[in-house]
């Protein structure tokens, strides 16, 4: 159970990299190798912000400042001395190296992907809306509301349909033997 020093921490990952990692190029380093899926943060926006193709996850949990020490001491011997956190234009958090007991606790938090996958539908979207826009109304209302079958019509097959289809195609009218009474 996570108490209350503890640290949060994220992590966002794009699914369709994750599919591509799954066939590891072999001119990959074993150090490489070993760092795969373990990069973390203490930022919520900088994670997102690193899965921002669609369709990603935001994954989160929680773990003690003594671990997030450690990790941040891995990510500076292995990539960068990131100085204070929160001293550069972007708040990226502390950047640090999960073990793997810490990485196996990742979960999915369910909110944070949720607006990670709508930023990047965005453009998409607002593209989709403006042309239903520029629609006239009535073209609008005809795609989007379905009219009901005719009595005639629920019971009737598609050979039914492509017989009458070639009735029209003739010019032969159907005379319903209801409208000779």
């Amino acid at each position: 159970m996570a108490g209350i020093e503890d640290v949060v921490v994220y992590r966002g990952e794009n699914v369709l990299d994750k599919v591509k990692n799954f066939f590891v190029d072999p001119e990959i380093t074993k150090q490489a190798k070993a760092k795969l899926g373990r990069f973390a943060t203490t930022s919520a926006d900088y994670a997102s912000g690193y899965a921002r193709k669609f369709p990603n996850v935001v994954k989160s949990t929680s773990i003690t400042p003594a671990a997030l020490n450690i990790g941040i001491k891995l990510f500076d011997k292995m990539h960068f001395p990131q100085g204070p956190v929160g001293s550069g234009g972007y708040n990226v958090g502390a950047l640090q190296l999960l073990s793997k007991k810490n990485t196996s606790k990742l979960k999915v938090d369910i909110l944070k992907t949720f607006m990670s996958n709508a930023k990047a539908l965005t453009p998409l979207a607002t593209k989709g809306l403006n042309f239903l826009a520029s629609l006239p109304v009535a073209t609008l209302t005809m795609v989007l509301q379905s009219t009901p079958a005719n009595s005639d019509e629920a019971n009737m097959t598609l050979e039914d349909f492509a017989m009458m289809a070639n009735q029209e195609k003739e010019g032969i009218e159907t005379i319903d033997i209801g409208d000779m009474e």
